[in-house]
């Protein structure tokens, strides 16, 4: 495809006592699997012994390996004719005996011999062909698509930890929206949440189009528009327990429904007032990234995409507007209010301390409805209305 690998496999008829023999710095990474890694000048060679592979009870791996004579019986196991190619490093030969380099060029998924049962020797195998499919641009083969939904209970004894990491890795090819659409399409999903899940769910093409085009510096951000994309009417208690379920990490979470709370607010009509604009978007953008210390920009390069495509040109010009009000610095959180609790205390000594939440929120207010209010002797004017009135 004249693109550089991040890594190669290396495998060798050698075993692994011969690989150690050969080598000063060898860790057994994996060795019953006949994987070890050869460490030369701090790089990380990993190796593994032609083998082949015997019965799969659970779905997902060998229950034992036999190592092989031949490169072609090692092959012969591999999952898609296009991970079946191997280069000889002392002749240069480019071994492909499965056709994979058709494949390649035909931008086509196939597996290597009986499609039913490669995936029923592993689970996982269907997932990893829609993400190839989606991060390559590649078609799956149709017979190899029907084996899809053949083996779906084999897929349903994967772990939900190997879905999701399918999942992230889609994030980072061109369009996301393709691995998500034949999710749905082969009920994968339903597999794992079947309370979540109808079979009859069709992202709007909208909604489709800002996953493809949201910035790749944040997954967090992708996995919201993903998660809207699935589930635009959800509550974020819904969305936290599916995304908990997929286990993803807390962080991830997070930024996840921050982002997918932001995507549901821009899918309604835009708010015009500078105090909505303030309140509804700028104070969340400012409380999420204010305490990671992260670049609000990204937030700003993500929401400028997902508006693109929700709203067109009118939300185009409402991003304008929204952007130069959160350059002009306004405050926007409570932290940024001149008074705190300890100034109210001395100023009101009378009021009782479970009123300082309620009068500090009701001085936010008024600070998103007007900036100038962020004065001390405006914002002790107000807090003594606020007292008078309780």
């Amino acid at each position: 495809m004249g693109k550089v690998p991040k890594e190669y496999d290396l495998t060798t008829s050698a075993k692994p006592e011969d690989v150690k023999k050969l080598f000063r710095h060898v860790i057994e990474t994996g060795i019953q699997h006949g994987t070890v890694t050869v460490v030369m000048e701090k790089v990380n060679y990993e190796i593994t012994t032609f083998r082949i592979d015997k019965d799969y009870t659970d779905g997902r791996r060998p229950d034992h390996v036999e190592f092989g004579s031949s490169l072609s019986e090692d092959l012969k196991r591999r999952d898609f004719t296009m991970n079946a190619l191997a280069l000889n490093l002392e002749t240069d030969e480019l071994i492909d005996e499965h056709e994979g380099q058709v494949d390649i060029r035909n931008k086509l998924i196939r597996t290597i011999g009986d499609p039913v049962k490669r995936f029923s020797e592993d689970g996982l195998r269907p997932v990893r062909a829609m993400r190839f499919a989606s991060v390559l641009g590649f078609s799956i083969e149709p017979n190899t698509r029907k084996a899809i939904e053949i083996t779906k209970q084999i897929t349903a004894k994967i772990s939900v930890e190997r879905l999701q990491e399918e999942i992230i890795k889609s994030f980072l090819g061109p369009k996301p929206s393709e691995m998500l659409k034949l999710l749905l399409e082969e009920g994968i999903l339903s597999l794992f949440f079947p309370n979540f899940l109808s079979e009859n769910i069709i992202p709007q093409n909208k909604s489709l189009l800002a996953l493809d085009s949201v910035p790749k510096e944040n997954p967090g951000f992708i996995l919201g528009i993903w998660m809207f994309a699935i589930f635009p009417f959800a509550t974020t208690t819904e969305c936290e327990d599916f995304l908990k379920k997929l286990k993803f990490s807390n962080q991830l979470t997070k930024d996840a429904l921050f982002f997918f709370s932001i995507c549901q607010d821009l899918a309604k009509p835009l708010p015009q007032e500078d105090y909505e604009i303030r309140k509804y978007f700028l104070a969340p953008i400012a409380k999420h990234t204010n305490p990671r210390k992260m670049e609000p920009n990204e937030v700003f390069a993500g929401l400028k995409v997902v508006i693109s495509k929700l709203n067109d040109k009118e939300g185009i010009r409402w991003f304008e507007k929204l952007f130069t009000i959160w350059q002009s610095k306004p405050p926007l959180l409570l932290s940024e209010l001149v008074l705190n609790g300890k100034d109210i205390e001395t100023l009101f000594p009378s009021l009782p301390k479970q009123k300082y939440g309620e009068l500090l929120q009701f001085l936010l207010e008024m600070v998103w409805k007007d900036p100038i209010n962020n004065q001390t002797a405006l914002l002790t004017e107000h807090s003594a209305y606020f007292i008078s009135k309780l």
